[in-house]
């Protein structure tokens, strides 16, 4: 068991390590996140609306060709219905003529209609389009800084992650488990705490003198009472 419990005070030792390296990194990783999402976003919706902007003016330029084609029946009603002979060839004339100005009237309405929206569109596109030219300058410059900063730390990082990997293989299982789940639990990734002045290093509660001594042979798999962190002697093992 002591070897056990060196090899978690080893372990809490390179997650310290670790912490501390993404403390570096701050909320860069979130923040180039963040905005690599809002760049995938906006991108997507810049197509959405250029597709409707595009299908909007398809629709304005079909509708202006038949109120075109409208507009030229017309004319020819009209020139005809002053040569008509019967009643019958006059209301004949007569529908197609309300026919087309109806196709006129409607039309028109419609391409005013679509103009609005092509306008409406247009506006949003371009606003898209310079939050888009936004957002990438600002994901690129996060992300350079924060590759920079990786690029710093890389390989002392690999290094601590394969001693990692080589001390958890050696760990009973149930053992790291319950130390895992403690560090990823606690705000400062604490799973093994040393034993200060009889009190548990992480959370400061007092322990019983039978406990204090149970620690101190380092021959057991001791937790604290109240927050469930491993306990250990620093004057047996050394913590950093």
């Amino acid at each position: 068991m002591r070897e056990q419990l060196e090899q978690l005070v080893q372990l809490q030792e390179i997650d310290n390590q670790l912490l501390e390296l993404k403390e570096e990194r701050g909320n860069l990783p979130e923040t180039v996140e963040k905005l690599r999402a809002e760049i995938e976003e906006t991108t997507h919706l810049l197509d959405v609306r250029r597709e409707e902007l595009l299908n909007a003016g398809k629709e304005r330029r079909r509708i202006e060709g038949e109120v075109e084609k409208a507009k030229v029946s017309l004319k020819k009603y009209q020139g005809q219905l002053f040569k008509v002979s019967t009643n019958r060839e006059y209301d004949a004339i007569t529908t197609e003529i309300e026919a087309a100005k109806s196709i006129i009237s409607d039309g028109e309405s419609q391409i005013i209609h679509l103009m609005g929206q092509e306008e409406e569109l247009t506006e949003t596109v371009q606003n898209l389009e310079s939050h888009s030219e936004t957002i990438k300058s600002d994901f690129e410059t996060h992300d350079a800084e924060l590759q920079e900063k990786i690029a710093e730390t890389s390989d002392f990082e690999a290094k601590l992650r394969e001693k990692r990997v080589t001390i958890v293989d050696e760990l009973a299982k149930p053992i790291y488990a319950h130390y895992e789940r403690i560090h990823m639990a606690k705000e400062d990734g604490m799973g093994v705490a040393q034993v200060f002045n009889g009190a548990c290093g992480g959370c400061f509660a007092a322990i019983p003198p039978q406990k204090l001594m149970e620690v101190s042979t380092m021959s057991d798999f001791i937790l604290c009472e109240t927050c469930g962190r491993i306990l250990v002697d620093p004057e047996t093992i050394q913590m950093n």
